[in-house]
C-alpha cells in the first residue's frame, strides 16, 4: 500500500501573518526608497545650487550690468594664484641671498604681507569687487568713447607677456611729450599707487594692501618655459598651454585669465585718452625736508636749525627718508599731487626760503624748507602721476554717479584660503 503525504493547508491565521509581513516588507522598501529620493533629491538640489545657481547669482549690479558670482569666485581664485606664485618666488629670492639679518629686515615684512593677503579672502575679495566694478565703468566709459578691445587685441597681448613676437620685436612708438620736443613718455597702465607719498613707504609694510592692485598678471615665468630657438608659434602655443593648464589645476579657467587681461587693456587705453587733459606746464615746489618719528624731536630739530646749525648735517643724522637724507632730505621739483595732502599744503603756502612745520602725516613728522616755486615743463615722472591723477579723478566721479548695488551674499561665494608654507 502507497503511503500518502498530507499537505498542511495555510490557516486564516498564517494568512492574515503573511499579508501583514508582505505589507511591512513593501512598507520599508517604498520608506528606504523615498529616503534614498529625498537624499539624492538635496545632493542634486545642493549641487544645482553650487554650480549652477549660485554661479549665475550677482553679487554686485553696477547700472544694471550684473557681476556675477561664478566671475567674482574665478577673480579671487586667480588672485590667489599670483599672490601665491610672488610668495613663493620671494621665498626662494629670500633663500639664494641667505639668511643674514639686513635681508631678512628688507624682505620678511614683505613675505609676511603676502601670507596675510592669502589668509585673509575676504579682504581679498573685498578690495576685487571694488575693482570689478571699477572695471564696468571703464569698459562703458571706454566704449562711449569708441574704445574696443578685440579678441585679436587680446591674443597679441599674451603673445607680448610670453615674449613671442611674430612680426619682430617691435620698435617702441613715440608718444606725445609733456611738451614740444620734450621728452617722450609711455603711460603706465595702472595709476601710480605712490604718487601721493613724499617718501618711499617705511621699511614696515602695512598689513595689507590689495589695491585696484591685486596682481592679476600674466606671468609666464610662473611656468617653466622650454628655451627653444627661434621661438615659433607651436613653441608660444605650447607655452601657453601649460599656463593655462598650471591655472586650470588651481580651479582658474581660461576665460577668467583673458577677462582680466581685457580690463586691463580697456583701463589702459582709456587711460591714455585723458593724455590731452594734462596741462604741459604746471606750478611746482622744489622742497626737501627732514623726517623723524615723533613731533618733539621735530620740534628740537626746527629750533637748532633756527638757531643756524647745519640742515644737511642734521638731515643726515636724524631723517628717517632713506632715500634722500645723504642729499639732504632734497625732493626735487614735484607739481600738486604728487604727495600726500598736509606736506603738500604745506609746501605750496610757504614762502620761499621759509622752513615749514612740523608737518604730520602717515609717515611722520616733517621739516619742510622751501627752495624754490615756479610754473615749469612737466617731466615724464610728473606726466605720469598728472595723469593718473586725472584718470582717478575721473573714477572716482563715475562710481560715485554710478547706480551700484553689491549683494551681501558676496561673502559666500569666496573660495577658501589657499595653503601656504611659511
Amino acid at each position: 500500500m502507497t503511503s500518502r503525504h498530507t499537505v498542511a493547508h495555510p490557516t486564516r491565521k498564517h494568512l492574515v501573518r503573511a499579508e501583514r509581513d508582505r505589507r511591512m516588507r513593501l512598507g520599508l522598501l517604498a520608506g528606504s526608497g523615498a529616503i534614498l529620493a529625498i537624499v539624492v533629491g538635496l545632493l542634486g538640489y545642493g549641487w544645482y545650487q553650487v554650480r549652477v545657481v549660485q554661479p549665475r547669482q550677482p553679487v554686485a549690479e553696477v547700472n544694471a550690468e550684473l557681476i556675477s558670482g561664478g566671475a567674482f569666485r574665478g577673480r579671487v581664485l586667480f588672485a590667489q594664484w599670483n599672490l601665491i606664485q610672488q610668495y613663493q618666488s620671494l621665498q626662494q629670492f629670500i633663500s639664494f641671498l641667505g639668511s643674514d639679518p639686513e635681508t631678512l629686515q628688507t624682505y620678511q615684512p614683505q613675505l609676511a604681507n603676502l601670507q596675510l593677503q592669502l589668509s585673509n579672502p575676504q579682504v581679498l575679495g573685498e578690495a576685487l569687487l571694488t575693482q570689478m566694478v571699477q572695471e564696468v565703468l571703464i569698459r562703458e566709459e571706454a566704449q562711449a568713447r569708441g574704445i574696443q578691445i578685440a579678441e585679436a587685441d587680446i591674443d597679441r597681448s599674451f603673445e607680448e607677456a610670453f615674449g613671442f613676437f611674430p612680426e619682430g620685436t617691435p620698435t617702441p612708438e613715440p608718444v606725445p611729450s609733456a611738451t614740444p620736443g620734450g621728452p617722450t613718455i609711455e603711460p603706465t597702465s595702472e595709476p601710480t599707487a605712490t604718487a601721493s607719498q613724499p617718501t618711499p613707504e617705511p621699511a614696515v609694510t602695512p598689513a595689507v594692501q590689495p589695491v585696484v592692485g591685486v596682481e592679476e598678471t600674466v606671468d609666464p615665468n610662473a611656468t617653466p618655459l622650454p628655451s627653444a630657438t627661434p621661438y615659433t608659434r607651436e613653441v608660444y602655443q605650447a607655452n601657453y598651454d601649460s599656463y593655462m593648464s598650471n591655472l586650470k589645476i588651481f580651479g582658474v579657467d581660461e576665460a577668467t585669465v583673458r577677462a582680466v587681461r581685457e580690463a586691463q587693456l580697456y583701463r589702459e587705453r582709456l587711460r591714455e585718452s585723458f593724455a590731452d587733459q594734462v596741462q604741459p606746464e604746471q606750478e611746482q615746489v622744489w622742497a626737501r625736508q627732514i623726517l623723524v618719528a615723533d613731533q618733539s624731536l621735530a620740534d628740537e630739530l626746527l629750533a637748532r636749525v633756527q638757531a643756524g646749525e647745519s640742515w644737511e648735517a642734521l638731515a643726515a643724522e636724524f631723517s628717517q627718508d632713506d632715500s634722500n637724507k645723504d642729499q639732504g632730505g632734497d625732493l626735487g621739483w614735484f607739481t600738486r599731487g604728487a604727495m600726500v595732502e598736509p606736506f603738500e599744503q604745506a609746501a605750496f603756502e610757504g614762502a620761499v626760503g621759509e622752513v615749514v612745520g612740523p608737518v604730520q602725516t602717515d609717515f611722520g613728522w616733517h621739516l619742510i624748507e622751501i627752495l624754490g616755486r615756479e610754473t615749469r615743463s612737466l617731466d615724464p615722472d610728473g606726466y605720469e602721476r598728472e595723469l593718473s591723477r586725472i584718470f582717478a579723478e575721473w573714477l572716482d566721479q563715475a562710481r560715485q554717479a554710478a547706480e551700484v548695488v553689491i549683494h551681501d551674499y558676496w561673502v559666500e561665494r569666496l573660495p577658501p584660503a589657499p595653503l601656504v608654507a611659511s
